[in-house]
């Protein structure tokens, strides 16, 4: 690949990424995935589902999240229901890549 063609797929990836108003907005989405992560992570462990534990975990997952962390984000993948929220996750993946 020239320098070029490399300016060009530059070029193109900057201004298709998604604009923080978009990304702060797929946040907001998929928040409600969140909990669900939480309760399922509260089992696997065999910890008390309080209201404690729940917020902490979801303090950390909605970090997750914002950070882009792979594994959160499939497992969210796997969980969304709709179209909407698939669309919003992707767009966290490319905002975060």
């Amino acid at each position: 690949m020239n320098l070029q063609e490399s300016i060009r797929k530059i070029l193109r990836e900057e201004l298709n990424k998604p604009s923080e108003k978009e990304f702060e907005e797929a946040i907001n989405d998929v928040k409600v995935i969140i909990p669900l992560i939480s309760h399922r992570i509260l089992h696997d462990k065999n910890m008390e589902h309080n209201e404690e534990n729940i917020t902490k975990l979801n303090k950390i997952l909605l970090k997750k999240v914002k950070e882009g962390d792979n594994d959160i984000l499939d497992e969210m993948w796997e969980l969304a229901g709709s179209a909407l929220m698939k669309n919003a996750i992707n767009i966290i993946t490319f905002y975060t890549k």
